[in-house]
């Protein structure tokens, strides 16, 4: 019995092994067969054909995924198909475990992302972002760093480029990439479409609407948006991280310390800590404590730029003059060193030989770890034999020791872990020692409120409306537009306020462009197109006297034009026209109010001039008569223009950088000749680029100095020391740049008190992305960039600004800022290329004011886009209420009329210098009436290749009198007017003794709102 049954137990095991042989071979078999259907797959997706592929893979996927590679191609098919939702289902069955798995998750984020799911892309590509592979951490990186930049999350991107860079292909341009992200102009307006296609139910979209928000000043709506992200992501990071940004964009210290309460302590760095607890003093308006804090700063921090610029702030306001001018020291070396960084980088060519001194420079600005990157590069360049691959990752070509030095730098300046929530850890708790009571620190930083308009004395808004076409103002500026994108086109576009016929009222001249190059309607054609001039008919039309004043004749074969500059050159009370063309000047003399005659060569100014733009005139040596001061920006040859491509091959406006700097040029008058004396001046600084430029004594020391606003370099500030001798003081008088360090691309400039005080304040408008800087003059040669606390930078950022000009829009007493824009490369979606003008009103906070955005109020010109260049303020109908020319490229001009109902009582006068300049440039001007006091000055230049009105306007709010004017002159003589009635204008003539009245002026009594100002027939 035992043998019988081990017999059968031998045959069982016998036939179970044949059994599985047999299996085995059958599976092997199916094995060969799928691999050969899949094989099939793969051919039939090289070749395109994706619905016989997806039918294999199909039939695959349910027995065999070959570690789901087969659904990895299966979703690819799918979505080849137009069906991603299944190519998504697809994609997500491909096992974490799988080698298939990154590229997977990669492909659906991608999706996900491209269809504005952010919040699900997110989840899957942080789940993936532990697999294996340096390669596939990579890829998911480069997915992570667009995500994050839609939600707005900036330093998770500066994060993942901290950590990534050395497994780059090119670890130079990823270092670069990483400036980019402090420096480059994010294209707002894009990444809002983007937005609006979102899913509208997604908290990630959310977090990039309120990021968007607050990085473009709206304020309020940020807020509403992050309510949102913590009703779905209570403790989230990202969302908390963004409360804290709008709270300190926003100056609101109640919803700093929410925030604050669950922030990890040691997630901000130790300089973002300080700067903390500066801004917190800030808002207390404890300048003791916010001096403190930021002396610790500098001390540990010595390049700190912000925390140098407020120190000097601090301590001019403390009256220490001397410590305040070190500050501006250090601080203009540190932005020669910006500058200097910003310059090789953009040499992307050349990143590896420069990575010694990028080194050198990125410790210097504490860019700690660019500083250590930069340094390993050098060392790994200086060791290689062929530099030019250099790579630490895949395929490295340097040894395993620099490898393992660049995985510690990324670890050493990694992120801390992140573990929010209340107690000890908490960022709250780390600033304990700072915070108030609970109601304090509400009421002491109220500041301006969540939209940085909630908290400031509201007014009617000023009104305007477009009266161009009703009043006969027909011009359209023609830029010539190349196919090769010559650079002047961009830049070119001025208007001219002048009463060329001396009957009081003003009249309007537009510089014309036309073709720069040879062919139909270029030099010498019957249709060649000139400049105009309209007259002021002084009943609400102009009427076109072009030819009447033989201008059309004069100024044929003269050039492309370029900008306009006003004054009485030869003291016989007629205004002259100076001219910048595209290579040469034209100098327009006013012969007796009806017809001009060309005295450029008699005057000096003939030959050539490469590219001058905007010009000042002024009497720089006091010596009665008008000099002149003409911004150069750049050499230009016309049978070579300097070109620029992009990657496409297509013709671009060239960047600044990429063409040659012309210098200024400064003649001096000698009895109606004009003599080049830029060298023995003090004023030949070749490097400038110059666009804009305003004379005016900004030191009160009875010298008209210059300032002048320079694309891509410093600007300059020539203090005038005397017997025209000029001394470049802009680095350290702290507007050579902003208060973040570094210059900008500065276009147009004013000139004006804006805070009352007495003293006149400095204006530049910059490039998309830099916003408008404005500079408050603080006395002693010294100036802040306030445009941050006065809420201007903020509004201005996503503009491109070009003509700026000061005027009192609703006669308040207070000046109020216009300013006209547009881009000059026509680059949408990504940014926009026609902007709106937008007036900004001045409203007086504690101890300072706020300059707020009025414009979608303030009219429908308002919300005309354009591609704003000249811009000219003045009160061109004589009622006592600013108006202002606007003059974009290839489009109608705007006559921009003030219409404000509600304005206040004015006083608008004209000066005659007799020992002084004729015009009377140079001269202040202090109005005094109840009890306000402000002062004015007849500048030159201003704006944007522009004239505006040569008469001082004063708005005087309720008051319908002026008790006194006084008048100091250019000669130093002061003449001094007692209790002039309101609503008039006066001709003020030095050594007299009584104001007369101008003519186009009579008494304004203001009914039912409305002022009026008419010429002698009663007519509007």
């Amino acid at each position: 019995m035992r043998r019988r049954r081990m017999g059968w137990a031998v045959a069982v095991a016998l036939l179970a092994a044949v059994a599985v042989g047999v299996s085995a071979a059958g599976l092997a078999r199916q094995r060969r067969a799928w691999r050969a259907e899949l094989e099939a797959a793969r051919l039939a997706i090289a070749e395109g054909r994706h619905s016989t592929a997806r039918q294999k893979l199909a039939g695959l996927a349910d027995r065999w995924s070959n570690e789901g590679e087969v659904y990895l191609l299966l979703g690819e098919c799918e979505l080849a198909r137009g069906r991603r939702d299944e190519a998504l289902s697809a994609w997500s069955r491909v096992p974490r475990e799988s080698p298939h798995h990154a590229r997977a998750a990669l492909l659906r984020a991608t999706q996900l992302i491209n269809t504005g799911r952010y919040g699900p892309a997110e989840q899957v590509l942080l789940e993936a972002a532990g697999t294996p592979g340096e390669a596939r951490t990579d890829g998911l990186d480069r997915a992570l760093d667009r995500l994050y930049r839609f939600e707005g999350r900036f330093e998770d991107v500066r994060a993942l480029l901290r950590r990534g860079w050395w497994r780059s292909g090119d670890p130079a341009a990823a270092l670069r990439e990483l400036w980019l992200l402090d420096t480059s102009p994010m294209p707002v307006e894009s990444w809002g479409l983007a937005l609006d296609r979102a899913d509208a139910s997604d908290d990630r979209v959310w977090l990039g609407r309120a990021r968007n928000a607050t990085m473009t000043g709206r304020y309020e709506e940020a807020g509403r948006w992050l309510g949102r992200c913590r009703q779905a992501r209570p403790d989230d990071p990202a969302v908390l991280q963004a409360e804290l940004d709008l709270a300190v964009a926003a100056d609101d210290p109640a919803r700093f310390w929410a925030a604050a309460e669950r922030i990890q302590a040691d997630r901000p760095g130790p300089a973002d800590v300080v700067l903390m607890r500066a801004w917190l003093a800030r808002t207390r308006r404890d300048r003791d404590a916010e001096r403190r804090e930021l002396e610790a700063l500098a001390r540990d921090f010595p390049g700190n730029i912000p925390a140098l610029e407020r120190l000097a702030t601090l301590s001019l306001e403390a009256g220490q003059h001397a410590e305040a001018e070190r500050l501006h020291r250090r601080k203009a070396e540190a932005d020669k060193a910006r500058d200097r960084f910003r310059k090789l980088l953009l040499d992307e060519s050349r990143l590896l030989d420069h990575a010694g001194e990028l080194a050198t420079l990125s410790a210097s600005l504490h860019r700690d770890f660019d500083a250590a990157a930069w340094s390993l590069l050098s060392r790994a360049t200086a060791s290689a034999s062929d530099p030019a691959p250099v790579r630490f990752g895949a395929g490295a070509t340097v040894p395993a020791d620099v490898v393992a030095a660049a995985r510690e730098i990324s670890a050493r300046f990694g992120p801390p872990a992140v573990v929010p929530g209340p107690g000890p850890a908490s960022l709250a708790a780390r600033l304990a020692d700072v915070r108030p009571d609970s109601g304090q620190g509400v009421a002491g930083g109220a500041g301006p409120g969540l939209d940085g308009r909630a908290s400031l004395p509201e007014s009617p808004p000023p009104s305007f409306r477009d009266d161009a076409e009703a009043a006969g103002l027909r011009f359209v500026f023609d830029n010539g537009k190349t196919p090769q994108f010559l650079l002047p086109e961009t830049m070119s576009g001025g208007v001219g306020l002048v009463d060329f016929d001396g009957d009081g009222w003003l009249d309007v001249y537009f510089v014309q462009g036309g073709p720069l190059a040879s062919g139909p309607g270029a030099k010498g054609s019957p249709v060649e197109p000139t400049d105009q001039l309209f007259r002021n008919k002084g009943d609400g039309t102009f009427e076109d006297v072009t030819d009447a004043t033989g201008l059309r004749g004069l100024l044929r074969g003269r050039g492309y034009g370029l900008g306009v500059a006003i004054g009485d050159y030869d003291n016989d009370g007629r205004p002259d026209l100076f001219l910048t063309r595209l290579a040469t000047y034209v100098l327009l003399r006013n012969r007796d109010g009806h017809a001009f005659e060309d005295v450029t060569d008699r005057a000096g100014l003939a030959g050539r001039r490469d590219n001058p733009t905007s010009a000042a005139f002024a009497d720089l040596d006091n010596d009665g008569d008008l000099d002149l001061y003409v911004c150069h920006y750049m050499i230009w040859d016309p049978a070579d223009p300097r070109l620029c491509k992009n990657e496409k091959g297509e013709y671009f406006y060239c960047d600044p950088s990429k063409v040659e700097p012309a210098a200024d040029h400064a003649f001096r008058n000698d009895d109606g000749r004009f003599a080049d004396v830029t060298a023995e001046a003090g004023l030949a600084e070749a490097g400038g680029r110059g666009l804009g430029v305003v004379a005016a004594d900004v030191n009160g020391d009875g010298r008209a100095d210059l300032f002048v606003a320079n694309d891509g370099t410093a600007n300059y500030l020539f203090l005038n020391r005397g017997g025209f001798r000029f001394e470049e003081s802009a680095l350290v008088a702290g507007v050579a740049g902003n208060a973040a360090g570094g210059y900008q691309a500065g276009m147009g400039v004013a000139c004006g008190d804006l805070d009352g005080d007495g003293r006149p304040d400095l204006m530049v408008t910059n490039f998309y992305g830099e916003g408008t800087s404005l500079y408050r003059n603080l006395g002693q040669e010294l100036f802040a960039d306030e445009s941050a606390t006065t809420g201007l930078g903020v509004a201005t950022r996503y503009l491109l600004g070009f003509g700026i000009g000061l005027l009192d829009s609703g006669n308040r007493g207070r000046l109020d800022v216009l300013i006209t824009n547009g881009h000059v490369n026509d680059n949408r979606p990504y940014y926009p290329y026609a902007m709106p003008a937008r007036l900004y009103e001045n409203r007086p906070t504690p101890g300072s004011f706020r300059l707020v955005d009025v414009s979608d109020r303030a009219g429908p010109p308002f919300q005309v886009k354009r591609v704003g260049r000249g811009l000219a303020p003045g009160d061109l109908d004589n009622d006592g209420r600013v108006d202002a020319i606007l003059l974009p490229q290839n489009e109608p001009v705007a006559y921009l009329r003030n219409t404000t109902p509600s304005a206040g009582h004015f006083v608008t006068f004209r000066l005659e210098g007799t020992k002084s300049n004729r015009d009377g440039v140079g001269a202040i001007v202090t109005v005094t009436a109840g009890p306000s006091r402000r002062a004015a000055q007849r500048m030159g230049g201003g704006s944007y290749q522009s004239a505006g009105d040569p008469r001082l306007h004063f708005g005087l709010g309720d008051r319908p009198r002026v008790g006194a004017v006084e008048v100091r002159w250019p000669s130093g003589r002061s003449d001094r007017y007692e209790d002039l009635p309101a609503d008039a204008g006066y001709l003020l003539k030095e050594g007299g003794t009584k104001a007369g009245r101008l003519p186009g002026y009579r008494d304004v009594r203001r009914a039912g709102g409305e002022g009026a100002g008419t010429k002698a027939t009663g007519r509007r």
